[in-house]
């Protein structure tokens, strides 16, 4: 099968023989198949955005949503269409579809009738569409010819257009301002877009209509307060919604629907503020269809000035937020650290450099940057097997590899929260990183200080902290604490003691230290000291200093020390704290670094798989992504060598391929570097094949004990080493 057809077309080498497969293990790898597509559809979100905000504003200002496609994706958009006015109340001629064919080709095939350009121009000119409307072409291939003439002629008359794709490179996607493309991989049934890609687009109509409707206000809460009941299970459906909302009884429900005509919106704002149903019903127009804006002004006595339309935020007080979970230190989850931050952890543009400077990530299937795609698969299948049914060792995980500059993946398998509520993961999953902290946020603030003059790595730690040059440790350097060789311990509990940050630093300054350069012993301590660093150098914070020197320049916007409390839903919880008697849900889990108010050279960072593949990018491009530059070649192939081989391998922070046991397994090159984190977290780099090993998992969610991480992360590493160069092997199509 030629490499030409759409990639919603080729052949998957993961189902060759399917036919002589038994009914279970059919059932079973579609399954794993179906896994990819919440994830492909996750990382089209910015997309998705723009689309919903593009008709809701259609819808608000009085124009029209028409979805266009063929086939199954003709059938998909006339069933998202029919749901909006049962669904939210909105009336007809809003919202319209067609399929080619006709009514007829709900039922069956109509032969002939989606190669026809000139049948979606016009069905595209019969309804007038013009200016303000928007326009929804849904075609699997990104090819077909009658979705490919309605997005032209749309585009010609002035519309707005969305492309809902599975191939973005096919013509459809060029007469669309909008392109939503989730890369589900090729179907379980070559030939068959009905499976995964009809799946990724129902998903994404969903969220379209959904989060639109929620914008302009359709919605009260979480509740369907804008159903039209025009049958008796919705009408069951709004009498319950109507109790659930204002806690009135059914008896006073019942009046008030019946006072509304059965208009659910009028009745629901009556019972809430007393208005009478002709008074709910004009706060109602005065607030352009927003049930809440209605309420608010029924129960304010106040009118919008003539003329005024509510903006989507104002009618919602959300909708227009950033996707950003980075919030203020100090708000919501900064324990115990009450000093103020010059500016938000990851959510402002001050001072941040031109967007059209930050480079994307590419994305890739495994056969286009060279990978094995059957191998490559085997490996996503250690992760997902591993979480399982996410009741074991690790309740969620997702996983990414780069190669060649590119990103294959990620794959998102359980959950990000299993207890209070269950969350799925999903590649926009913020997790706490731990000791990754030590090399995405200390080590490059480091080297960026060596860079610019302010140290050395043979400086001796007590030019910078003056009370640390006693009782043994008056000939640490910089070094030392970067290759863990300082003499320093490993850990001591100073939660325990009741320590603050400043606390924990005089401590460290007064204890004693044996034989710096010596031994290898891993050491929080060190890297808290490298943290203080870090501040008095600069007068910044560790996390104001990586902000503006390394995760904003790179485009990392979710990484963060303080993941906001809004924000929850993306955040991976992490272990119950019973001295504190709470789950460590978007609040560092590492407990020195909770006393530390949150902040600490060695643990306390969170970041999403796609922030640190950015980051691995850098990392693999010797200082370099895209046109941004962070570290010199110089300063990366100084930080990746063999600086230390005693208990163990050491370059500057990164653990380098050990001899024995490697959490980055047997098979990359002896000049790979990476790290790993207490919460399930690690990072791997192979220089040699510009490869990128990402997994992070929640391990701890589940408690400390077990040892299913430990033996993850080698096997992992071990099958997507064994995808590299194996491509020949797989007898693509």
């Amino acid at each position: 099968m030629s490499e030409s057809l759409p990639r919603t077309e080729r052949q998957n080498p993961l189902t060759r023989d399917i036919d002589t497969w038994p009914v279970r293990k059919i059932l079973e790898v579609m399954n794993a198949e179906d896994h990819r597509v919440a994830s492909a559809v996750a990382l089209e979100i910015p997309n998705i955005v723009k689309a919903t905000k593009m008709v809701a504003e259609a819808v608000m200002s009085g124009k029209r949503v028409l979805y266009v496609g063929s086939g199954t994706s003709g059938r998909i958009g006339v069933l998202d269409a029919a749901e909006w006015q049962p669904t939210f109340g909105i009336g007809p001629g809003v919202i319209d579809a067609v399929i080619a064919g006709g009514s007829e080709a709900m039922w069956m095939a109509v032969e002939g009738q989606e190669d026809r350009e000139d049948a979606g121009r016009q069905a595209v000119k019969e309804r007038n569409i013009g200016p303000g409307d928007v326009v929804v072409g849904i075609a699997a291939g990104g090819r077909t010819p009658f979705t490919l003439g309605a997005l032209q002629e749309a585009r010609s008359r002035g519309a707005s257009t969305v492309a809902i794709v599975g191939d973005p490179s096919g013509p459809v996607s060029s007469f669309a301002h909008v392109v939503i493309s989730p890369d589900v991989g090729p179907e379980v049934i070559a030939g068959s877009t009905r499976l995964k890609n009809g799946t990724a687009q129902k998903m994404v109509l969903n969220m379209i209509s959904t989060a639109a409707m929620i914008l302009l206000g359709r919605t009260y809460s979480n509740l369907m307060a804008g159903a039209s009941p025009s049958n008796t299970k919705l009408s069951r459906r709004a009498r319950l919604i109507l109790s659930e909302a204002t806690a009135a009884p059914m008896e006073k429900v019942e009046d008030a629907l019946e006072n509304a005509e059965g208009d659910v919106p009028v009745a629901l704002i009556s019972l809430l503020t007393g208005a009478s149903a002709e008074e709910a019903r004009a706060k109602l127009r005065e607030s352009k269809g927003s049930i809440r804006r209605a309420i608010e002004l029924a129960r304010q006595g106040r009118t919008p000035s003539p003329g005024t339309v509510p903006t989507l935020g104002e009618q919602t007080g959300a909708g227009t937020a950033s996707l950003t979970p980075c919030a203020l230190p100090g708000k919501g989850n900064a324990p115990r650290d009450n000093r103020s931050s010059s500016e938000n952890a990851g959510g402002t543009n001050a001072g941040a450099p031109d967007r059209s400077s930050i480079p994307p990530l590419e994305f890739a299937r495994p056969e286009e940057v060279g990978l094995d795609p059957v191998a490559l698969e085997r490996a996503f299948d250690v992760v997902r097997e591993a979480v399982g049914n996410s009741e074991g060792e690790i309740p969620g995980a997702v996983c990414a590899v780069v190669h060649r500059g590119r990103v294959v993946g990620p794959r998102a398998f359980g959950l990000a929260v299993r207890t209070p509520v269950r969350i799925p993961v999903t590649p926009s999953t913020v997790f706490d990183l731990a000791s990754l902290t030590k090399v995405v946020a200390t080590l490059p603030s480091i080297l960026v200080l060596m860079e610019m003059g302010k140290l050395r790595l043979d400086d001796k730690v007590a030019l910078f902290l003056p009370d640390l040059g006693a009782n043994g440790k008056e000939s640490i350097t910089i070094r030392h604490l970067l290759t863990h060789t300082s003499g320093l311990p490993a850990h001591v509990k100073f939660y325990e003691m009741g320590l603050d940050r400043a606390g924990i630093v005089r401590t460290i300054c007064e204890m004693e230290a044996s034989s710096p350069g010596e031994h290898v012993v891993y050491s929080d301590l060190g890297f808290i000291i490298l943290g203080e660093i870090v501040e008095r150098v600069t007068g910044k914070r560790l996390d104001e200093f990586a902000r503006e020197n390394i995760w904003r320049p790179l485009g990392m916007n979710d990484t963060c020390f303080f993941p906001g409390e809004s924000s929850r839903h993306r955040i991976a919880a992490t272990e119950y704290r019973a001295d504190l008697k709470k789950l460590m849900w978007g609040e560092v889990h590492d407990e020195n670094a909770y006393a530390m108010g949150g902040i600490a050279g060695h643990a306390g960072l969170f970041s999403t798989i796609t922030d640190l593949a950015r980051y691995a990018l850098m990392w693999l491009g010797e200082g370099e992504f895209g046109p941004v530059r962070v570290l010199s070649r110089n300063t990366v192939r100084l930080a990746t060598k063999e600086h230390v081989n005693k208990e163990d391998r050491r370059g500057l922070g990164w653990a380098l391929k050990s001899r024995a046991f490697s959490s980055g397994g047997d098979l990359l090159s002896d000049a790979s570097y990476g790290h790993t984190g207490f919460t399930g977290t690690s990072l791997w780099c192979d220089p040699e094949t510009q490869t990128a090993i990402i997994l992070l998992t929640n391990r701890v969610h589940a408690g400390r004990g077990g040892t299913a991480i430990i033996e993850l992360r080698p096997r992992f590493a071990n099958a997507v080493a064994a995808a590299i160069g194996l491509r020949n092997r797989s007898n693509l199509c």
